[in-house]
């Protein structure tokens, strides 16, 4: 059977090509990005990466018999093509003219190793999709992505992969601050999410630039300063593409709204987030679909944002809706997909919308799994959520009641343990 030793761009798109795809297709196909797939029709000279190496040899093994006798005709045609010269001078000319572009010192010294980026951008995505890694380890493999993409951004002058460069280090300066705030560094958080702005802004990457903005947003929330985080919103809302970028950026400013017990506000703010939900539909995000994971939005990441929102103007009913649909999209994903941290967050936003509508048991319940979560799967997010659990049981009417004072206890042990615990 014909096979192919070494794959190089101009081979894929042949292989594209034969196949009758589109580069979104063939990229879904492949499963890889399409901006890879659209690499490799920019430099068709590059010789993609192993992994990729890996994955073309396996598309070639599972096409047709039809389609496979097309790819290797083409290549044939290619060949004898290259072998019908008008004459030895003809062919000496461009054999010598082939070889001092291949030679070219300028050029080697601008260039950068052909599969140098894009094995940076597949890693990243990886990264953004580890939903069950430990924080501090999601945090070390960010920073030694940002470090590679620097010193490449060292080697090269051209505009395109300076970009490229750029838009890695801004996602993995964002990785970096989302896990820096899990381990409880929350300036060094902040400084990282500026910095990744920065970057995004440098690359000219609107939908990261919108990412980061929300994230700093986040943070600012958590810090309890919705007014700063009314203000990322608004300079994020003016480059922000239409979509999931806007719609995230909406449902994080609804947490603002709510820690200024403006309800008006939430209401209009998540009314204006369906729109974009629409909006989304229609124009899919790059970021979002491609890269996806931890810049992934959707639907689950949406309802616990109205859910916080609503326990902070203490309306149980609102929040134990949105709450239970959260974790319904969580639960509908497979096992090694789940975000744990975002589960089990979610299962402490229900226990709290119990206690706002005097369900003691019920708040009881949706903390059992959270309570008995080992030390290393802990972290600020969880501690803070729980940290309201144990004020609400202090204070009438549980101060009270034995058992809701024995729930308080097992979450102050909780709290203790988890404190006395090294973050990084």
């Amino acid at each position: 059977m014909a096979t192919v030793d070494r794959w190089t761009g101009n081979l894929a798109c042949s292989l594209q090509a034969a196949a009758g795809m589109t580069n979104e297709r063939f990229a879904g196909w492949l499963g890889i990005a399409t901006r890879t797939v659209a690499y490799w029709h920019s430099r068709p000279d590059t010789v993609p990466g192993n992994a990729n190496q890996d994955v073309l040899h396996a598309a070639l093994d599972r096409l047709s018999d039809s389609v496979r006798s097309r790819f290797f005709a083409a290549l044939s045609e290619v060949r004898s093509a290259g072998n019908a010269g008008d004459g030895g001078s003809v062919v000496t000319a461009v054999s010598a003219a082939a070889e001092s572009v291949a030679n070219d010192s300028l050029l080697m010294s601008l260039a950068l190793p052909n599969d140098s980026i894009e094995s940076l951008q597949e890693d990243i995505t990886l990264l953004a999709r580890s939903g069950g890694m430990a924080a501090f380890d999601v945090f070390s493999s960010a920073r030694r992505l940002r470090d590679e993409a620097r010193a490449l951004v060292e080697r090269t002058r051209r505009p395109v992969e300076l970009a490229d460069l750029y838009v890695v280090i801004g996602q993995s300066a964002a990785l970096m601050a989302s896990t820096a705030f899990d381990l409880g560094h929350w300036n060094e958080s902040a400084a990282l999410a500026r910095a990744s702005t920065q970057y995004a802004d440098l690359a000219g990457h609107a939908s990261l630039k919108a990412w980061t903005y929300g994230l700093q947003m986040t943070l600012a929330n958590w810090r309890n300063e919705p007014d700063s985080a009314l203000s990322y919103f608004a300079r994020a809302m003016r480059t922000a593409p239409e979509g999931e970028p806007r719609l995230r950026l909406r449902y994080v400013a609804a947490r603002s709204h709510a820690l200024l017990a403006d309800s008006d506000s939430v209401a209009a703010v998540l009314e204006a987030a369906q729109r974009d939900r629409e909006a989304a539909a229609d124009r899919p995000d790059e970021l979002a679909t491609v890269t996806g994971g931890e810049f992934a939005f959707g639907d689950a990441r949406a309802a616990a944002c109205a859910a916080a929102a609503w326990l902070d103007l203490r309306n149980g009913e609102q929040a134990a809706r949105y709450a239970r649909e959260a974790l319904q999209v969580y639960e509908a994903l497979p096992s090694p997909r789940r975000p744990y941290s975002q589960i089990n967050g979610t299962q402490i936003d229900v226990a709290a919308a119990h206690l706002h509508m005097r369900d003691k048991d019920g708040a009881a319940e949706a903390l059992r799994t959270v309570l008995d979560l080992p030390p290393q799967k802990r972290n600020v997010s969880l501690t803070g959520r729980l940290s309201r659990i144990e004020r609400m049981l202090s204070q009438s009417p549980w101060d009270r009641d034995a058992d809701a004072r024995q729930l308080a206890e097992r979450i102050s042990v909780w709290l203790s343990e988890t404190s006395a615990r090294p973050l990084a």
